[in-house]
């Protein structure tokens, strides 16, 4: 059964990250596309796509492609490679929407496992690359962050898809990380999506599980620079800083307010 776009409720949950991206879009960017995406890889975000939710309703819908297309490793034609520590090529304040989806993994790029061509062996290492050690990856996604506010015009939308790891019994909790660097930029978090998995690739060196395996991945909707539609933020911000927000009363009300006690 076609379900009517009209009757659908848009939820922060979901199993089908394709839907998801199309109900960012719709939500918060006003049906826009993305302008820029600097993991492309192969472009799976990107295509027509048909989709059946829980109840059996098909939608089918469209994400367009880009107009620019960047990457660390360039997969396809017509992407163009970026330097991972580098400022992104692209003007300031010159985007309307932005997507990145960055690696969460951690370990040696040079291990063994990355090169011995075993089944099985650091899969998700070889697909998506990894950071080491794992300051590295969070020094990484603050300066990805900075450069998508860089670029981004004001009101505009970047698309942070991030997820949690666990490295070396070590829980790493990126997601967080990325919001408060975020909102330390000046970004407001508009939207929270929590897209869910119904499996997960299983590591055979753990031996005894000491955290609980993730099933769950983030799309955060940050919006730059939009001081109208939030201000806690930036309270949060400052209060970090040491930054005292607290409403000051003139001298002249407590003048006024003396004489009258």
């Amino acid at each position: 059964m076609e379900i009517q776009e009209k009757e659908r409720v848009i939820k922060s949950t979901g199993y089908n990250q394709h839907a998801m991206i199309r109900d960012i879009l719709d939500l918060h960017c006003g049906g826009k596309p993305i302008d820029l995406d600097i993991t492309y890889s192969v472009g799976n975000f990107y295509g027509h796509f048909k989709v059946k939710d829980e109840n059996g309703n098909v939608r089918e819908f469209d994400i367009e492609q880009p107009k620019l297309k960047f990457d660390v490793d360039p997969q396809v034609e017509g992407v163009e490679k970026l330097d991972p520590w580098g400022d992104w090529p692209v003007e300031d304040n010159s985007q309307e929407v932005v997507m990145v989806d960055l690696p969460f993994v951690v370990g040696p790029r040079d291990c063994e496992s990355m090169f011995n061509g075993k089944k099985g062996s650091n899969t998700i290492g070889k697909r998506f690359s990894s950071y080491y050690p794992r300051y590295e990856m969070f020094d990484s996604y603050e300066h990805h962050l900075r450069n998508a506010y860089r670029v981004l015009k004001d009101g505009g939308i970047l698309i942070w898809k991030c997820q949690a790891t666990v490295s070396g019994g070590v829980q790493l909790m990126t997601p967080y990380y990325s919001c408060r660097v975020a909102e330390d930029l000046g970004f407001y978090i508009k939207d929270e999506f929590v897209l869910l998995a119904k499996q997960r690739l299983i590591s055979g060196k753990v031996k005894k599980q000491q955290h609980a395996r993730k099933f769950h991945s983030y799309f955060y909707v940050f919006e730059k620079n939009n001081p109208k539609k939030d201000k806690t933020g930036y309270w949060i911000r400052d209060y970090r800083r040491g930054v005292d927000r607290t409403p000051k009363i003139s001298d002249s009300v407590t003048e006024e307010t003396d004489d009258k006690v």
